[in-house]
């Protein structure tokens, strides 16, 4: 049984208990133990994270001590999956470069707010994306965010807010979900998700279940050939 870790808390906007438990359920589907934890005192245990198979970090702004942030690293060096959506991740520990660098970007900016109407285009052929489609048009917060040149983009989206300065500049194409590897670890992430209603959409939630396995230590290429996944659970999971 696949071991999972979720830690969630800062800013409350992101409803990071609520998310918590949805991502909980998408992995319980999947046969995973997963705990949850409101604090980072699981993250001080070393050996204990050495022993966990995918941790999901879901936690908005905040500052995350130096000792955690090193366990985490060398565990996700050893093989550790890490995964996360939207502010819990790329808007998470903004001061601390160790975990920029770790997860592969960090949120600026979201022009627009939940207004915003943009397009997302799946770039990759990959396990995460197989079989879906891109989406044609999204109305919610657009991601701005700075990426490592390291990871791999799954999907972008084009700058919508025309009015912002920053328009002024050429066509701007938008990383929003991408994967990068660190050491034997993996690390997946996805921007849309500021509420449940956001990631139980269809596509997105088949992008966050499949990008948590992917991430998950020792997993295979295509995990989903040896999962409980089918395509009538899942749809079950979207009601």
């Amino acid at each position: 049984m696949k071991q999972a870790l979720i830690i969630y808390g800062g800013w409350e906007g992101h409803a990071p208990k609520e998310t918590s438990q949805f991502y909980q359920t998408l992995l319980e589907s999947e046969g995973y133990q997963v705990t949850l934890a409101s604090d980072f005192e699981p993250l001080y245990h070393k050996e204990e994270l050495k022993r966990l198979d995918l941790l999901i970090m879901n936690w908005t702004r905040g500052e995350l001590p130096d000792e955690p942030l090193q366990n985490v690293t060398q565990a996700v060096a050893e093989g550790l999956g890490l995964a996360g959506v939207h502010g819990g991740f790329a808007s998470a520990f903004q001061a601390s470069k160790g975990w920029l660098f770790l997860t592969g970007g960090c949120f600026l900016a979201h022009p627009g707010g939940l207004e915003t109407t943009y397009s997302i285009d799946l770039t990759t052929n990959h396990y995460i994306t197989a079989n879906t489609q891109s989406i044609p048009q999204l109305t919610t917060e657009q991601y701005y965010c700075l990426v490592d040149p390291a990871v791999t983009v799954l999907a972008t989206s084009t700058f919508a807010a025309k009015d912002h300065p920053n328009a002024a500049n050429q066509e701007v194409i938008l990383p929003m979900m991408w994967i990068k590897k660190w050491g034997k670890g993996r690390v997946f992430f996805q921007s849309v998700g500021h509420s449940l209603k956001e990631l139980k959409e269809p596509i997105i939630q088949t992008w966050t279940k499949r990008g948590f396995l992917w991430a998950t230590r020792n997993t295979l290429t295509d995990p989903l050939k040896n999962s409980r996944y089918s395509e009538s659970s899942e749809k079950r999971m979207r009601k």
